[in-house]
């Protein structure tokens, strides 16, 4: 897939491993286990072991779900050692190699394993189907992960790096010749106790040997061994995948819970500060009302006292004076009205005409007022002028003329 380039290799395998060696004897099956970690760049040894059932391998390793590698030895277990020339080698695969080697033997009934070491020779290792097929039934059931599974004690190839100027390698039941830094034979140890395997501050029981060297193939990702069968091809090739599945998973939440925890810091953030811009906004949304309404009510005074003439020159008393000044003998003014209002039957604010001015008065003689009319109309202030009304009437107390006057500006 894609993303496969995005994953780095170290997260193909885990940090740590439990190996496990079942032995089949005449008598019984043994297992012996090693749980290996890496801790920087060195291998520690979190506990090894032995037990009797499945059932008694430590519950940490299913619950921790910590990869377990299966190592087949013992009875019924086939191993040849074969040479081939460099040419050879590079014609021939494991097919081949069985069908050359080991003629007599029927390929579908045994799972195979070729173990390739260095001066062109290796081990070829057998085990029957249904010997190998009850192990991994059996260790299915116990096991949640299951990384790698080997036949026999070539294994020990992992160990390569350690067993410098070593000539034995002690076994579980075997012992391993070396020559020239590789395997060249594998025997069947007899009832001697064999010493233990130490290097590098390191101190294996024979029993632990094959455990620890299965255990650190995986943890240094070594691939010591190749398959026939494509079953057991996939094995590893599944539990590298259920790893980087397991990484993405881990990826998918890291990035989720970044994301999650940027949208609260982003949001507090911004939550805090639309709160106090909320909080300023109403604080001069109020402000802003209170402004609007004293301008409203401004302009509604200002324009009552516009329309009233309050703000512009004030001539009323030169223009009484002057019109006064007019007034013919013969003429008796009850009313002078500057700005008059303006009649309206709703409610609203009083209007005034401005430059007008209103002349009521008795006159018995319509004469006199037509003359005063002509008058007034001589005057520089007087724009126009119009008699109203004239009436004769009985009462002497009430105007019998209306002259309306308009100024100029």
């Amino acid at each position: 897939m894609f993303w496969d380039k995005l994953i780095p290799q170290n997260y193909h395998y885990k940090r740590d491993v439990c190996a496990v060696e079942v032995v089949f004897s005449d008598t019984a099956t043994h297992y012996y286990y090693s749980h290996l970690k890496t801790k920087g760049s060195q291998l520690e040894v979190i506990a090894s072991d032995a037990f009797s059932e499945w059932s008694e391998l430590p519950k940490n390793i299913s619950k921790n779900k910590v990869p377990v590698v299966l190592i087949i030895n013992g009875k019924g277990i086939i191993l040849k050692k074969i040479d081939w020339t460099e040419n050879t080698a590079q014609k021939l695969a494991l097919n081949q190699l069985v069908e050359t080697h080991l003629p007599a033997i029927n390929a579908n009934e045994f799972y195979i394993q070729l173990y390739e070491q260095a001066g062109n020779s290796g081990f070829l290792a057998l085990c029957r189907k249904e010997q190998a097929d009850l192990v991994l039934a059996t260790c299915k059931d116990k096991v949640t992960d299951l990384a790698e599974v080997y036949i026999g004690v070539p294994v020990v190839l992992a160990m390569q790096a350690i067993w410098q100027n070593y000539n034995v390698l002690p076994t579980t039941f075997h012992t391993v010749q070396l020559t020239n830094n590789v395997i060249d034979t594998i025997v069947t140890r007899g009832e001697t106790t064999p010493e233990d395997f130490k290097a590098e501050g390191l101190q294996l029981a024979a029993h632990q040997v094959l455990s620890f060297a299965a255990a650190m193939a995986y943890l240094t990702k070594q691939r010591v061994v190749e398959h026939l069968h494509p079953t057991w091809q996939s094995i590893n090739v599944l539990h590298i995948e259920r790893n980087k599945f397991r990484f993405l998973q881990i990826l998918v939440v890291a990035i989720a819970l970044v994301l999650a925890l940027s949208n609260v810091f982003f949001y507090s953030r911004y939550f805090n500060a639309n709160n106090a811009i909320d909080t300023e906004l109403n604080v001069y949304q109020g402000k802003n009302d209170e402004i609007n309404r004293l301008l409203n009510d401004y302009q509604s005074k200002k324009d009552l006292i516009e329309s009233a003439g309050v703000l512009t020159k004030n001539s009323v008393s030169e223009y009484a004076d002057r019109i006064a000044a007019t007034m013919p003998n013969g003429v008796v003014l009850t009313e002078l009205v500057f700005n008059p209002p303006i009649q309206s039957d709703d409610d609203t604010l009083v209007s005034y005409r401005k430059n007008n001015i209103t002349i009521k008065g008795r006159c018995n003689k319509s004469l006199i007022v037509n003359e005063w009319e002509n008058v007034l109309k001589m005057q520089t202030f007087i724009k126009d002028v119009a008699l109203e009304k004239f009436s004769y009437n009985n009462e002497g107390v009430l105007p019998n003329f209306e002259i309306k006057i308009i100024t100029n500006d």
